[in-house]
């Protein structure tokens, strides 16, 4: 049933398209495909996809790029990871053209859930950092800056690093139920019930799984009801009550199938077939877990495609057809091997990346540094030359008194224009020539200074 929001917005919209070309009509429809966006995927692409050619149609660029930005969203919900990627950078193009610092944020951000749930965790920081700090380059309250902290929760609780996930969610969670944010508290709440769940708190991962699973009904958010079954059923399984885990597995995977999420489709089918497993009920088991196996292998998701390796094995072991076994064995060998692989050549590639980098900005300074140092040893050189040359020249100097006229006309002592134009120090004494006319010849043989 659609909440009230979605209702308002129909009407809205319906007042609205008797102005077919006002710009508010494109607002009017990403709201409400963004609002339909758990309860009705398909609705909410229908309706993003109007506002996009109406968008278009209109020159509305920004409206363009919130659009484009909504329909990665889709995508990445139905796991179609390709098009949400081709979506997502459509938007960071229009928002970095614009200048759009929270738009920029915003697809940053949408990027990290999409290398997240394809579990390149590395990646997805990445993208939620620089969308973390954007934000707060705009000066923004804690408010807008709580789902920031979310993702990178999410991230370190996917990297099992569960007391810097809770505090991360903790953040979160103070914000969104002092302003009552119920939407994103259904999703908090599973997060922290699962990083509960994987400290073996198991009490209180049920509390915030049953808190997550009374909100999202009240919302009519499927999608989140869909998870939350998903990890009531996980917990029951970690207590062996295999027969209220596949209830609420099975559950799960009724509200994907109606949602047309794929991804969510395999997980259940996945976790199903290991209940069914546990039951002996083994028949149910084969075919939930070869369909997980099947839609997992199309949509190219390897930690889920582990898990169900994993699944099939115990299934066929369980059934004594050992040369299955072998065979799903092999393959989870195999495929743990290309994950390695593939993350290793990722975090090669990426520290080649910052290497070539920092090797650059060292080169640059170095560079710098240099033509610093040459242009003040040619500066250096440059006012030598032209002492060197003034030496060279003819100098104008008085005939009586052997003062030398410089540059400005002022008449100096010989020996401080010397000084003054070259390194040479004058120490001061009395030839004998002199001597004589000073003082009489009978001082010629002394030694006389001054």
């Amino acid at each position: 049933m659609p909440n009230k929001e979605i209702i308002e917005l129909e009407k809205e919209i319906e007042i609205l398209r008797s102005q077919p070309d006002s710009s508010e009509l494109v607002d009017a429809l990403n709201r409400i495909a963004y609002a339909c966006l758990h309860s009705d995927p398909k609705k909410a692409e229908t309706y993003a996809l109007e506002a996009l050619d109406l968008a278009k149609i209109l020159g509305i660029v920004n409206e363009q790029a919130n659009c484009n930005a909504l329909l990665g969203v889709f995508h990445l919900e139905a796991g179609n990871f390709d098009e949400a990627l081709s979506h997502c950078r459509s938007a960071m193009e229009i928002y970095e053209n614009l200048e759009d610092k929270h738009g920029i944020a915003s697809v940053h951000s949408r990027l990290g859930n999409i290398f997240l749930v394809q579990g390149l965790i590395d990646k997805a920081l990445e993208h939620y950092h620089t969308a973390l700090k954007k934000k707060q380059e705009c000066d923004v309250g804690r408010k807008e800056l709580a789902s920031f902290y979310f993702n990178i929760g999410v991230c370190y609780a996917t990297l099992d690093r569960l007391e810097l996930a809770i505090s991360f969610y903790e953040h979160a969670k103070s914000v969104w139920e002092e302003s009552s944010d119920h939407s994103n508290l259904v999703c908090l709440y599973n997060n922290i019930g699962t990083v509960f769940g994987k400290k073996n708190e198991l009490d209180n991962a049920r509390e915030y799984f049953l808190k997550a699973l009374d909100l999202s009904e009240e919302l009519g958010e499927r999608k989140q009801k869909a998870g939350t079954l998903g990890n009531l059923g996980s917990l029951h399984e970690d207590l062996c009550e295999y027969q209220t885990a596949l209830d609420y597995y099975v559950r799960s995977l009724e509200l994907y199938e109606e949602l047309g999420n794929r991804r969510g489709i395999a997980y259940a089918c996945c976790c199903a077939g290991g209940a069914c497993t546990h039951l002996e009920r083994l028949d149910e088991a084969e075919a939930f877990a070869e369909r997980g196996l099947e839609i997992t292998r199309t949509l190219k998701l390897k930690d889920y495609e582990i898990i169900c390796l994993e699944k099939i094995t115990n299934l066929y072991e369980k059934k004594d057809d050992l040369k299955k076994a072998l065979m799903f064995s092999l393959e989870l060998n195999t495929c743990l091997e290309e994950h390695l692989n593939e993350k290793s050549m990722e975090k090669i590639a990426r520290l080649q990346v910052q290497f070539e980098t920092e090797k650059k900005e060292k080169e640059a300074e170095i560079y710098r540094l240099k033509n610093e140092d040459l242009s003040r040893i040619n500066n250096q050189l440059r006012v030598a030359l032209v002492h060197v040359k003034r030496l060279q020249g003819l100098l104008p100097i008085c005939a009586n008194c052997k003062k030398i006229r410089d540059d400005d006309g002022y008449w100096q002592q010989i020996e401080l224009y010397i000084s003054d134009n070259s390194e040479a120090k004058f120490s001061h004494g009395i030839c004998p020539e002199c001597a004589i006319k000073l003082y009489g010849k009978d001082l010629i043989g002394d030694q006389l200074s001054l």
